[in-house]
């Protein structure tokens, strides 16, 4: 099996803590670095208008087209990379695909839940 294109991805990225996570990684790592990573959520237009408000050292930065409750979307980005960092919540409501994906597919997972009631169900 061929490694993923990228190291992480932000599923989420145009959600609060999304844009957030974004800056940090492209003022930490940039885009063509060590760390390969890419934005993901269901909306290309507000995907490309993140990119847009990060600036010029965004502009080659990989925007993947995934919804939280499209399995073959989810399973597309999972293929593509080592680790899923999501933003999606509520979790209860949106996360769950995402996390069935991610097993399916051997891939990491990580989120800031704190809805114990969907963890626990999701363990």
């Amino acid at each position: 099996m061929p490694s993923p294109a990228y190291h992480l991805v932000v599923f989420g990225a145009t959600s609060f803590v999304g844009q957030i996570l974004s800056c940090y990684l492209l003022e930490t790592f940039g885009v063509d670095g060590e760390l390969r990573w890419a934005v993901a959520g269901r909306s290309e237009k507000k995907l490309l208008d993140l990119k847009e408000s990060l600036g010029a050292g965004a502009e080659h930065l990989p925007v993947i087209l995934a919804d939280a409750f499209d399995m073959d979307s989810l399973n597309n980005l999972c293929k593509q990379t080592k680790v899923v960092v999501s933003t999606v919540g509520p979790y209860a409501l949106y996360g769950e695909g995402m996390v069935r994906s991610c097993v399916e597919n051997g891939r990491d997972y990580c989120d800031l839940t704190g809805e114990v009631h969907w963890m626990s169900r999701m363990i």
